[in-house]
């Protein structure tokens, strides 16, 4: 455990063990937590109606089990992108609820996987309904406080939390301050901690405790989606493979702030990433590149190059790559909204960075699969100073209409 950096850029004051950040959706593996500490109470059950424990739930809402909103499957839309849930509005829960209401379910529940942050709102609420506490009462009673974790609590600006960070976004070439507009995340991303409790966190997941082994194996286990195939979520974790390792994570972002936890749980290594650096995701940057120095063959230099299985278009999103790295997107290959994405401003100043990292050398398509009806392509391109894995994403009529920095070195 160490602090880098500053936690006050203004009053230029250094990171250490304890100092407080914003977890961001870190805290949903909390919340999941919460939940489960209540099906052993014998006061929740996974698979129930949430109609039963919330009032006021739309018909649309009838068929929304709790194990649904904890792997977000339930189709309810995630609010996150509405507006009027503004943490200054103190929304009730039954203001939450009847705000959400006339949004349609957008797929019916356990049908796929779209993150919602609603859903764990929603699962916070369910908290406060079966252990009659509010939820930011009964987190610290029962997980916090027994586990030690003395200085994780809730974000919200009205309390006065000693050793809080600032939080900082790097926009238009420099650094600045986050948007004050913040939005209430609840059980969604609420919870502030520092790396000193997040390690005793770590260590009552490991240990036998806290929470018994059928709660945490639930929280461990892919969801099934309606036609039998699994889900990359858990309850409140993320559940991939990564080259081979198992890994349990999860990352966080608020505004200003970004945070991770990887487990590689066959590894036994855990890395743990809080910053006061919001929109580049640098919490999952740094975890990842840290994780790699205690297990080598996480290197993108391990990734096998695939065959090509359509020349023209293996050559059409290289060239994409390359001007996306330049600053130079190429609108022949892009649908309209991708292109104007990557011309805006913002956008150009964001990547600006990749100048210093010198000339591409190379790219390279090193795996493939097809969501629906958008065929998912991941290259590793090789500069002078970095690889680069990113995720492409290739629509029915060939557009390339996503383009994503999933993991540098």
């Amino acid at each position: 455990m160490k602090g880098y950096g500053l936690a006050s850029v203004e009053f230029n004051v250094p990171v250490t063990t304890d100092t407080v950040f914003e977890i961001g959706s870190v805290s949903k593996q909390m919340t999941a937590a919460g939940i489960m500490l209540l099906v052993e109470d014998g006061k929740i059950d996974l698979d129930e109606k949430i109609s039963k424990y919330l009032p006021g739930t739309p018909e649309a809402w009838s068929e929304v089990t709790v194990r649904h909103l904890l792997t977000h499957t339930s189709g309810i839309k995630s609010y996150t992108s509405l507006s009027g849930f503004e943490l200054s509005r103190r929304v009730s829960m039954e203001g939450f609820i009847e705000q959400l209401s006339p949004y349609p379910l957008e797929f019916v529940p356990g049908e796929k996987n779209i993150y919602s942050n609603s859903g764990y709102n929603l699962l916070a609420y369910i908290i406060q309904s079966q252990s009659g506490e509010p939820f930011m009462e009964f987190m610290p009673k029962r997980i916090f406080i027994p586990l030690g974790m003395t200085k994780t609590t809730n974000r919200d600006p009205q309390n006065i939390v000693p050793l809080r960070a600032n939080g900082y976004e790097w926009r238009m070439g420099k650094l600045g301050g986050r948007d004050g507009n913040l939005t209430d995340l609840m059980g969604a991303g609420s919870i502030v901690s520092t790396i000193s409790d997040m390690a005793k966190w770590e260590a009552a997941l490991r240990g036998d405790a806290f929470l018994k082994p059928e709660s945490k194996k639930e929280l461990w286990t892919q969801f099934t989606f309606n036609n039998g195939e699994l889900s990359p979520y858990g309850l409140g974790w993320r559940i991939s493979d990564v080259r081979g390792h198992k890994l349990i994570g999860h990352t966080g972002q608020t505004a200003g702030f970004g945070a991770a936890i990887f487990r590689y749980v066959d590894d036994d290594i855990t890395v743990i990433a809080l910053t006061n650096l919001g929109e580049l995701g640098m919490g999952g940057m740094i975890a990842s590149s840290v994780a790699k120095i205690f297990i080598p063959s996480l290197s993108l230099k391990n990734f096998k190059s695939i065959d090509v299985d359509d020349n023209e278009l293996n050559r059409n999103i290289i060239s994409a790559i390359r001007g996306l790295i330049n600053g130079e997107p190429k609108e022949e290959f892009l649908t309209p909204q991708l292109f104007r994405s990557q011309a805006s401003q913002r956008t150009r100043l964001a990547n600006s960075r990749f100048s210093a990292f010198g000339d591409v050398r190379s790219s390279r398509l090193v795996d493939r699969e097809t969501n629906e009806n958008t065929r998912v392509y991941r290259y590793v391109t090789e500069t002078q100073k970095r690889l680069l894995l990113w995720r492409v994403e290739v629509n029915e009529n060939g557009k390339i209409s996503g383009m994503a920095l999933e993991e540098e070195e």
